[in-house]
């Protein structure tokens, strides 16, 4: 579908409005906590992962695990404030008004101020919550699949090089 001609837009006001109904800056900030959330769990799991394939004898040290904690937080911190979720939405309103003509503003913002449109709302982060675990359990399995696939791949290549005492190999021209 084209762009909705200007003079049949939504006005700034109408996605403003439509934005509060929606409860789009809640939902942003929401999001963005989530994100750092599992930005965190995925570095935690891949530090306890590191640890596992040391050699034996050979750990990050509790110093250098606390170390690589702070710095990891300190940059979390300043990526989610990298873009501000006022500015977000702020850069939104005109991409929304070239999609939505003021009619629709309208039948979206009486739709969503009614109790239906409320119930709706208020069942979302309910919804979401439990879509995303499924998600991401999925995600979590395929991931670890397709790493696993990755590291027999890489051993493959690498393992001949080892078994002749670290020196290379010759192979076949």
């Amino acid at each position: 579908m084209p762009a909705i001609p200007p003079d049949q837009q939504a006005t700034k006001e109408q996605i403003l409005k439509l934005f509060d109904l929606l409860r789009l800056k809640k939902q942003m900030q929401q999001a963005l906590s989530l994100v750092s959330g599992i930005v965190q769990q995925s570095y935690q799991a891949q530090m306890k992962d590191l640890n596992a394939k040391l050699p034996p004898g050979k750990q990050i040290t509790p110093q250098d695990q606390a170390a690589l904690e702070q710095v990891m937080q300190k940059y979390m911190q300043q990526a989610t404030n990298i873009y501000p979720v006022e500015e977000m939405l702020a850069d939104a309103i005109p991409v929304y008004q070239r999609h939505v003509s003021s009619a629709d503003a309208d039948a979206v913002i009486a739709f969503y101020s009614s109790p239906a449109g409320q119930r709706l709302l208020d069942e979302q982060p309910k919804i979401m919550s439990e879509y995303m675990a499924i998600v991401m359990a999925h995600m979590q399995e395929r991931s670890k699949r397709l790493t696993d696939e990755m590291t027999s791949e890489i051993q493959q290549i690498v393992k001949p090089d080892l078994l002749n005492n670290g020196s290379p190999s010759k192979k076949p021209n």
